[in-house]
């Protein structure tokens, strides 16, 4: 899920409060999974229940449930169930310009930008065992407390806690190493090869375009693919048509009236083929997920998976 994908749930903020606390039942998700994506917003994960792995750019971490995860603005994650289990995570967002608004100012230049550069910090565990990591999601659960109850001066609240928790993230990523260069190159990559294929998924695309879109060979796209998703480009291209078409029923769109249609609105030519990728990667044929919708209307069929954080 890129940047736009995400803005359906993050859209009810504004300048003023760009807060966003949400609640992620990954069983009740589309593959049950968030799929690869990134914002511009910071992003605190605690596992509430359960085992998550996260996988962010090159690397893979298992969060236990009480423990939790910064991720940094822009960077690709994407999470999963351990070994299939039930998981439910709630998520921080906010956009640093929350806390710094003047992006030179002297507070921006000695605390914001060690901790925003891409190049240095994509994430960073926070677990009860470690001091820093204690004192930090002590702020993350008065984050979340303030958000989900909204008492009076929540806002207030949130900012001082944010506060606080970026000098506890700014404290712990100082005994911390940086990311390797061979990985923000390869992150930077598969973001504009997942760009070019959200623009062009509804065509015919070979890997050869994907890796025109980047400027490397056919082996070096499925290298960085490879490195920063554990998935190839054409599995990336797939299961962004799936997403797709299943975003376009949940939302009744017109193209998904009939299923031949559906799946040549969506860049699959044969609808056979288009019906056995979408049964691969979500269990069931695109009508009777269809169908299901048309039941239930429940979250669970919800492409996105993310809805706002309840207690």
């Amino acid at each position: 899920m890129a940047a736009e994908a995400f803005e359906d749930y993050f859209e009810h903020t504004n300048a003023d409060y760009p807060v966003g606390v949400y609640y992620v039942d990954l069983s009740r998700m589309f593959m049950e999974q968030v799929r690869t994506q990134w914002h511009e917003a910071m992003e605190i994960d605690l596992c509430r229940s359960g085992t998550a792995v996260f996988s962010v750019g090159d690397g893979e971490y298992t969060l236990q449930a009480g423990n939790a995860i910064w991720i940094n603005q822009g960077r690709l994650h994407a999470i999963r169930p351990k070994d299939g289990g039930d998981c439910v995570i709630l998520s921080v967002l906010f956009h640093p310009a929350y806390l710094f608004e003047q992006a030179d100012s002297f507070l921006a230049a000695k605390y914001y930008s060690p901790l925003t550069s891409a190049d240095s910090m994509p994430c960073m565990m926070l677990e009860r065992s470690d001091p820093y990591g204690r004192r930090a999601l002590e702020c993350v659960d008065s984050i979340l407390d303030a958000n989900l109850n909204k008492a009076y001066g929540y806002e207030l609240q949130t900012k001082s806690m944010l506060c606080a928790l970026w000098l506890q993230l700014l404290e712990k990523g100082a005994h911390l190493g940086g990311a390797t260069p061979h990985s923000v190159m390869d992150e930077q990559r598969v973001k504009e090869a997942m760009e070019y294929i959200r623009r062009h998924f509804s065509e015919e695309i070979s890997l050869e375009d994907i890796a025109d879109s980047i400027h490397v060979s056919k082996s070096e796209c499925c290298r960085a693919f490879k490195r920063s998703t554990g998935a190839s480009p054409f599995d990336a291209l797939l299961a962004h048509r799936i997403f797709e078409s299943a975003r376009r029923m949940q939302r009744g769109d017109a193209s998904a009236t009939s299923m031949q249609t559906l799946a040549a609105a969506v860049g699959f030519k044969n609808a056979s083929y288009y019906n056995r990728i979408f049964r691969k990667f979500l269990g069931c044929t695109p009508t009777q997920y269809r169908d299901e919708i048309r039941k239930s209307h429940r979250d669970a069929l919800n492409p996105y998976g993310i809805s706002l954080a309840r207690l």
